[in-house]
């Protein structure tokens, strides 16, 4: 099926792209030359983004298969940590996954800060410490110093805040049995769900670079152009010496070194399994600083090795590099776009010269068939309302990306920010707010305006443009303000089983979230607010004091603060939370929603099933078999059965359901799956009622716990 509906998506590109041509030349005819500079600069921006376009449809239109192979034992391979000023526990999570991979390997912490403790800490866990005098030529410096004091055939690189799964190198060293094969690339994805750039969309997770790294990435790699992206990749030492190491010059090492190394004939590889996962910027200041940074170093980039001139790369990597870079542009055609409505509704200007019906006639299936291919090609990553938030919020940022060619010999590398309560201030949306307000006026004053106006059709037309800037402009502001973080730690959401111990009794409770330093308990019993309490998870026993409860509908949610948690216990925590539940909440909410393509197949196919509705459930509870009791989390509820997630394999089918100490039912199981990362286990099962519990079944239930 999904080879059909990529046939039909090609289908639709072409059919997008002719009927847009066709509007462009219509469009070159409307040319209004009383006010030719202004209109000029609105067809210009129309004609960047048909390019622009074009560009992405070349890039995804169609995706390479990529099946690693298992590695071949005994080759040497170096996984480098560039360190400068992040945060010791987000270091320390980093180490640790890094020293967890399989595959034998040496890892080092390259450290620019030269921070007696982060040498403490290498010493601690029992990996290489490497620093030097000065901090020349940043992060690109930082690995090149690294290369002298090493001699590992293969480099893993890794940021500070990215922790690799056990499997990362099994996963990607295979590939480079091709010798040609310089360096493998895989996603960047982010534990911290809740960042700034992270939404929820039709119950999924989606994140501002998913575009990047789960479409276009995979479109790269069939032109051989995918870029290495300076963390959660692999590199090889001779790729690297015929180049003479990592790029230096540009605050982007990692896009420099890549076109160095394509213009070399060197491959590259994407591999497009996420096998990592990182800090994405929590507020709207570490996200437009990191922003502003890829983009003035693609500017440099462009200056010095520019793809369109360097000598070694194909037409398709000219092309592919070329589409990433002039993205920063997109900031001048989006100011235009803010400002065009504007202009008329005040000033009386147009860049039109047609008749409105006219006009529509082509504008109107030119802009349908653009916003549904682009649509169907992002292949469900592509959220066009939520991305002109994002585009709204960063086209100042872009464009003093690009106004760095004005100042490129000051521009100096600038890590980002991985605290999680990063401060923000008013200043992060005033330019959102300018248009705001000016979208504002030039609706109302072309309300003032309306009946004295010479072209009241094209006076419409602008006060909806410019009602769609408004309405994109409060999102955005709304999002900005609401994304403040007031905790220190990402609390990992957890919805998974545990047993709760008190002074007077022990009962089964939902962990909603987890961290090292404390985490979140829902049941519908009361827990004394100060009380000392256990908490068991997953064979862990977690001391802790309750400091906070607030009723949520039937249940309660308690905060607790852990107290003497040995570093162990903790470790273990910084791993599964990084690892097994990032992997648990991926493989639940990580997938795309469906396009609107797959959504009219399935329809299409809709057979009618009767099926009583789900309810989201955070009821904890406990499932009394044979074996003895058994914990629970139920995910969802209806009134004939219950999907739970529970701690330990089932091995009876029939059971009784205890839901919160108050609700008995006859359970039987009908499905089951096991969610694994590295150790860690839970699983899954779909429960069936069968009749009401009675009190011999409540008598059974106090037995088999006593």
């Amino acid at each position: 099926m999904e080879d059909r509906i990529d046939t039909l998506r090609r289908g639709l590109v072409l059919l997008s792209v002719g009927v847009s041509s066709c509007y462009l030349l219509y469009r070159a005819g409307t040319l209004n030359w009383e006010h030719a500079w202004f209109s000029i600069l609105v067809y210009g921006a129309e004609v960047y983004g048909f390019l622009t376009g074009i560009l992405f449809y070349f890039m995804v239109w169609r995706f390479p298969e990529r099946r690693t192979k298992p590695p071949k034992p005994g080759l040497k391979v170096d996984v480098f940590i560039p360190t400068l000023n992040e945060p010791l526990d987000v270091l320390r999570r980093t180490i640790l996954g890094c020293l967890r991979m399989r595959y034998p390997h040496k890892t080092y912490v390259l450290d620019d800060g030269r921070r007696p403790e982060v040498k403490r800490l290498c010493e601690e866990l029992g990996c290489g410490y490497i620093t030097r005098e000065d901090n020349s030529y940043a992060k690109a410096g930082n690995l090149n110093n690294a290369l002298k004091h090493t001699d590992g055939d293969f480099i893993a690189i890794f940021d500070a805040d990215h922790v690799p799964r056990p499997d990362f190198l099994e996963k990607t060293l295979g590939y480079f049995e091709d010798e040609r094969v310089a360096y493998v690339q895989t996603p960047q994805e982010f534990y911290n769900v809740d960042s700034f750039q992270h939404r929820e969309v039709e119950g999924r997770i989606w994140h501002e670079q998913a575009l990047f790294f789960r479409v276009i990435m995979r479109g790269k790699d069939r032109l051989n152009s995918a870029f290495f992206c300076g963390s959660c990749a692999v590199i090889r030492r001779r790729a690297l010496e015929d180049i003479g190491g990592f790029a230096v010059g540009t605050v982007t090492e990692d896009l420099h070194t890549s076109v160095k190394l394509h213009s070399k004939g060197w491959k590259s590889v994407y591999h497009p399994e996420p096998l990592a996962y990182g800090i994405a910027p929590s507020t709207p200041k570490p996200y437009k600083t990191q922003r502003e940074r890829w983009g003035k170093g693609a500017m440099q980039v462009f200056l010095r090795d520019s793809p369109l001139t360097v000598k070694g790369l194909t037409l398709s990597q000219r092309i592919s590099y070329l589409a990433s870079m002039i993205t920063y542009f997109d900031g001048f055609q989006k100011l235009i776009y803010y400002v065009a409505p504007v202009m008329v509704l005040v000033a009386g200007i147009y860049p039109i010269s047609a008749p409105l019906g006219e006009f529509l006639m082509f504008f109107l299936p030119h802009m349908a068939l653009s916003i549904l291919a682009f649509e169907e090609m992002s292949r469900g990553y592509g959220r066009l309302l939520i991305l002109e938030q994002y585009n709204m919020l960063r086209f100042v940022t872009f464009m003093k990306s690009v106004l760095g060619f004005l100042d490129l010999g000051k521009v100096r590398f600038r890590v980002t920010d991985k605290r999680l309560n990063s401060g923000q201030g008013a200043g992060e949306v005033l330019p959102q707010v300018a248009v705001v307000v000016l979208s504002l006026a030039g609706i109302l004053w072309g309300l003032l305006t309306f009946g004295s106006a010479t072209n009241r059709e094209m006076y419409i037309a602008n006060m909806f443009w410019a009602s769609f800037n408004l309405l994109i402009g409060i999102l955005c502001i709304r999002w900005v303000l609401k994304k403040r973080q007031r905790r220190e730690d990402f609390r990992f959401p957890t919805r998974m089983p545990a047993v709760v111990r008190t002074d007077s009794t022990t009962l089964p409770v939902t962990l909603e979230d987890l961290h090292e330093r404390g985490a979140s308990i829902v049941t519908s019993r009361f827990i004394r607010v100060g009380s000392e309490v256990e908490i068991d998870f997953d064979g862990i026993n977690l001391r802790g004091e309750v400091l906070y409860m607030a009723v949520r509908g039937k249940v309660r949610k308690y905060g607790v603060r852990f107290t003497d948690l040995d570093r162990e216990v903790a470790d273990r925590i910084r791993v599964m939370t990084s690892l097994f539940l990032t992997e648990k909440i991926m493989k639940e909410k990580g997938e795309p929603p469906p396009t609107p393509l797959q959504k009219f197949l399935r329809l299409w196919k809709f057979r009618f099933r009767r099926r009583s509705r789900r309810e989201p459930s955070l009821s904890p509870g406990v499932l009394v078999t044979d074996g003895g009791i058994v914990p629970f989390s139920a995910e969802d509820a209806r009134p004939d059965g219950l999907r739970v997630i529970t701690p330990s394999k089932l091995k009876d089918r029939h059971l009784i359901v205890e839901i919160d100490g108050k609700v008995f039912r006859y359970g039987k199981v009908v499905w089951e799956r096991e969610i694994a990362t590295d150790g860690f286990r839970a699983y899954r099962y779909g429960i069936m009622f069968i009749r009401e519990g009675n009190r011999h079944d409540e008598e059974a239930l106090q037995n088999t716990a006593a």
